[in-house]
Formats: C-alpha cells, structure tokens, sequence
C-alpha cells in the first residue's frame, strides 16, 4: 500500500485513492472534493485549509480526496493545486498515464525490460558495450520485483555469463515504455527512493520514441533524475541535445538536499515540459529551468517537440559514478544488494502536438571513402569527397523501418546533385536481401522519385541511398546531393 505519512489516512482510503488515479470510479470522482457533495468548491479548500493548519479534522476518505497530487501526502502543494483547480477547472491537471506498482508483478502492457550490457542499433546488431557509458551491469528481467505497491529493481554482485555478450560481475534492471507509452510534452512525475554506495546510478529519463532529428543526442534526451550513489545528498535534471555523438552537448543542473536528507528517502522527482521550456522540480520545489537548446539543421524547440518514452535503471559502474569512470566498487554490495524503489510514475496532461518532420534523416555509413553528411529541415545534403571503390562505400541510411507480410509501403524523395550520377536506391533486410533495388540517375536540378515496396513477411528493412563508385562517380570531383522530402509511407 502507498504511505501516507499522517495517521489521519487508513490504508482502506489509501485504496479508493489509488483506484481513482488510474481511472477506477470512487465515492470522490471529482478531484479535491473533500467534502463529497459531488463538486470541488471553495468549501473543499476550508475544509483542507483548516486540517493544515490543525483546526479541523477529515476522515480518511475527505483525505484521499484532497490529495491533489495523488505523492501519498497532504501539505500545502495539495491546497495550492485545489485553488488553482477552483480559480480554473478547465486547467486542472488530468492524469493521462500512470503505474502505481499494485498487484505482485510488473505490468509488461506498461513496461518492457530492456536486456544486456550492449547498446544495440535499430537491426539489433551491438555497436558499444556498457550502454556506451562503461556500465559494469548485465540487466536482466529477473532484477525487478514489485510487492506492497512498490517497484524494486536490485542491482546484485553476481556473476553473471551470456553467451553472446560475455562475462559480468554485477547484474540489474532497466524498464522501458518504448512502444507501449510515450508523450510530448506534460508533467512527468515519480515517486522513488534508492540506496547509497559508490558506482550506483538511479536513473529516471526518457528517450525519443523516433529519432526523427539523427541518432543521439541529435534526437534528444530529457533525464528527470539522476543519482550518484557516492554523493546521495545531491541529484541532477539534464537535457542532452546539439547533435549527433561526438557533436552533441548537454544543459544540467544539481538539487542539493536540505541537511540531513538525501536520495536515500523517498522524494518526488518531476518534470513539466512544455513546448519551449522544460521545469526540474524535486517535492514540487523548482530547482531548474532550460530554454536553450537546439537541434543541428533543425528549427526550434527541436529536438524537445517529439514523442518521448520513459526509461527506469540502475546503472553498476560507468562514467557517471564509477571507480576511475569505470569500475564498480565491490565494498558497496557487502551488506547485500542494493534497491532503487519507485512508488508511481503519472504522466499528468499539458502535452502538444509533435512538429511535423517532413524528411527522414539519413546516418552516414562510409567505407574506404570521404564523406560528410548534414540533416537538416526538410533535407539531407551529403557531400561525397572520395566515392571509394564500393558501390556502398559512401551510403545514407535510415534502419529499421518495420513492415509486416502483404504491406505495401511508398519511398519517395527528390534528388539533386552539383555534378549529374548515378546512385542505387535499396531497401534490405538484415541478410541484405534486396526487396528495392533501383539505380537511378540525380540531375543537378531536382528531381522526383517514387518506389513501392511489398513486404513478403514481417521484416524490418534498412532504406539505402548508396553514393559509391557507381558509374562514373569515382572520377568526379567533390560533390553534393541533397536528398528532401524523404517518406516512407
């Protein structure tokens, strides 16, 4: 059960309150009425104004109403968000989304678990080990529990052997609502506590649900918290952003405790995004605020326009809180695993709409060649230096776009190049078998092009524009070709 932290509130109100969070109709279906008459009125706001201040009582039901910002509490948040929802209703913040960790096992219609140590690419091939951040975790589905209304991921010192991946010394849990949730724009809220030790690393953060501005941090990143296990009295809310690694950047802030507490108690951790500007808060205390950032060849407030999913783990090791950057620090675990617990996780309303992106972004694959590659709105411009001597030696990519069996599914895009080629247009699956294979030639004025796929099966293919030696392309001298208006319908 969620805990309250006033003996006025029972267990039993604890549960109507619970069930009225996640959409189950209670005796109090209007938000802050206390006093149950079936309407949230200025009487509503005496009534908890009174308790507050210790000259009225309320029952344990009149309590789970009045807890507006359903953290298990009620204090002066409660009565400023009952006024506003008196002074404007229509502005009341609605629950869109939420896991209060009832029951006795992870919603998996919420919640995915995110496996290994390798960072993978969009066909699943790995690319870099530790998450790319020289994690010394193996994360498992079997590092996370949920009992008594709480989430507990657990990471261990354990060994732990992959046939593919390797040998691991510590093992944890990463949770992702990839393909099942994702929001652009709201307040993101969790409720959630973890233990201390050096080379721990709660993490609280989302990712988007397409990378539709290049692969990371072109994309973007909004991290609601992270912790560093060696200094628990602090935590931080960062935006990473710019452009693709090794060209991206980052906006932080730290929230330093007040003396005596830490991440080690239980504290609600939150986000509002809105179009323009992102806020930090920690208990409802605003402690960070960014604007500025940007998205290279992308026009603002990109890449914070998107639909972004919701990431929990403990990282073991790595650059953040590692021995050396690296390291996990053994001591830590002699007592026994250690547990990041989260209480809830509500998504409350005051989203928008995603900005339209109207040309997929290619990544650059070279291979003995010289290219460079710049997204930018509406456009993709690669300039080739030296074509190679493969036809794939210079390539734009977008990875795996899903189809299932019978789809029929439309690659258009114009094309223009300083100096008039050749280029092959393919889409392959992961053994490269070619279900569009086109050559076609780019005039230097732009011009049109238009290709059907038909999928035999459900296969996830790679769209190629190859810009190697093809032709004459190897004799030509430096040259661009911009790809726009690429869809894949």
């Amino acid at each position: 059960m969620k805990r309250f932290l006033t003996a006025a509130l029972s267990a039993a109100a604890l549960c109507l309150l619970l069930t009225a969070v996640c959409g189950a109709e209670t005796e109090h279906s209007v938000p802050g009425d206390v006093n149950a008459d079936g309407s949230c009125s200025p009487a509503d706001a005496l009534l908890l104004r009174d308790w507050l201040t210790g000259s009225g009582t309320l029952t344990a039901a009149q309590g789970a109403a009045a807890d507006m910002n359903r953290d298990g509490r009620l204090n002066a948040v409660d009565l400023a968000l009952l006024k506003r929802q008196l002074l404007s209703p229509a502005d009341a913040p609605q629950l869109l989304w939420c896991d209060e960790f009832d029951g006795d096992a992870l919603d998996r219609t919420k919640w995915s678990y995110e496996l290994g140590n390798w960072k993978l690419d969009a066909d699943g091939n790995y690319i870099t080990n530790g998450w790319g951040n020289n994690e010394q975790e193996f994360y498992t589905d079997s590092n996370a529990s949920v009992r008594d209304g709480v989430l507990t991921i657990a990471a261990r010192k354990e060994h732990f052997s992959d046939a593919v991946q390797g040998e691991y010394e510590y093992t944890s849990a990463r949770l992702s609502t990839q393909h099942l949730f994702s929001v652009c724009g709201g307040r993101i809220e969790v409720r959630a506590r973890c233990d201390a030790g050096k080379s721990l690393w709660p993490a609280i953060w989302m990712l988007p649900e397409e990378s539709l501005y290049g692969g990371w941090a072109a994309s973007g990143e909004i991290d609601i918290m992270e912790g560093w296990g060696s200094t628990p009295e602090k935590i931080c809310g960062t935006v990473h952003f710019g452009d693709v690694w090794p060209n991206n950047t980052y906006l932080t802030a730290d929230y330093q405790f007040p003396a005596g507490d830490s991440a080690e108690n239980w504290h609600t951790y939150a986000v509002e995004w809105e179009r323009g500007v992102i806020r930090w808060y920690v208990d409802d205390t605003l402690y960070s605020t960014q604007t500025d950032w940007y998205s290279a060849g992308h026009a603002y407030p990109a890449p914070f326009d998107q639909k972004f999913y919701l990431i929990l783990n403990l990282a073991v090791g790595g650059h953040f809180d590692g021995v050396d950057g690296i390291y996990a620090d053994p001591a830590v675990f002699a007592d026994g695993e250690k547990h990041f617990d989260i209480d809830y996780v509500r998504v409350y309303d005051g989203s928008f709409a995603p900005s339209q992106v109207t040309s997929l972004p290619l990544e650059l694959y070279t291979e003995g060649s010289a290219a460079a590659l710049a997204n930018r709105d509406g456009e993709t411009v690669i300039t080739v230096t030296d074509a190679g001597t493969l036809e794939y030696a210079v390539m734009g990519l977008v990875r795996g776009k899903t189809v299932r069996a019978g789809e029929t599914h439309t690659l258009t895009f114009d094309a223009a190049s300083t100096a008039a080629r050749e280029i092959v247009v393919t889409a392959e699956d992961a053994a490269y078998t070619r279900y569009l294979d086109e050559r076609i030639t780019v005039p230097t004025e732009k011009t049109h092009f238009s290709f059907s796929v038909t999928a035999p099966s459900d296969l996830k293919l790679d769209l190629k524009f190859q810009l190697g030696s093809i032709g004459d392309a190897a004799s030509l001298p430096e040259h661009t070709v911009t790809l726009s208006g690429i869809t894949w319908d």
